[in-house]
């Protein structure tokens, strides 16, 4: 059996600690010293504009050529500041892929009354699709 890398290493406790996120909220100080890593043993190599922010792959490879990659996604979220509560619940449970009756039925409020919200959501963030509203605000 090979040894395990230390960027395949980082990137298993990274996994774990995504894991155990669903029991509990991860605690930034266990996470950062695992992206350091990752980070510190990679170079970039490539990188994309998205709507929400800038997409960018690291990669890393040992002394015999066997390597990683990791896709990276950083999101500008000061554009959910233009929404209100109720339109961030409703955005945050469409990123979430519920259907508006899905929604409406959650949040105790008529299909039409989802409908507007939508439509709010998306003229203040400049987009028409779920999807783009998936790109642009969801991590």
């Amino acid at each position: 059996m090979a040894p395990v890398r230390p960027f395949e290493q980082a990137l298993q406790e990274l996994r774990r600690l995504a894991r155990m996120a669903r029991r509990r909220p991860p605690r930034l100080g266990e996470a950062a010293p695992l992206i350091a890593r990752i980070l510190g043993s990679s170079r970039t190599t490539a990188i994309e504009e998205r709507a929400g922010g800038l997409a960018f792959r690291l990669e890393t490879a040992d002394a015999g050529g066997a390597g990683c990659s990791l896709t990276c996604v950083v999101h500008d979220a000061s554009h959910a500041a233009l929404l209100t509560s109720s339109e961030r619940e409703v955005a945050t449970q469409l990123c979430e892929g519920r259907t508006l009756a899905q929604i409406a039925r959650l949040r105790g409020v008529s299909i039409n009354t989802v409908k507007s919200q939508v439509r709010q959501i998306f003229r203040k963030l400049d987009v028409d699709t779920r999807v783009a509203l998936v790109r642009r605000l969801c991590p």
